[in-house]
């Protein structure tokens, strides 16, 4: 059985984790340069697929400046 694109699992680029959780070029370099980060790279360019980019931040809490101050 063939698989079509369909099939294939979805990747982000730097760029779209970039997009998506607002931060600049050197922050996403940092997360996908960490070790618990489920990044792949290929050749010069990193990528993460869809599942392991929603996985990794169910399990991640973030907090603001406002958060810190309250506990």
């Amino acid at each position: 059985m063939e698989e079509t694109v369909k099939d294939l699992p979805r990747f982000f680029t730097t760029k779209d984790v970039r997009k998506m959780l607002g931060i600049g070029n050197k922050a996403c370099l940092e997360l996908f340069h960490r070790k618990d980060f489920p990044c792949m790279k290929v050749g010069r360019a990193f990528g993460i697929t869809e599942e392991n980019f929603k996985e990794y931040f169910k399990t991640r809490r973030v907090y603001n400046e406002e958060n810190d101050n309250e506990r």
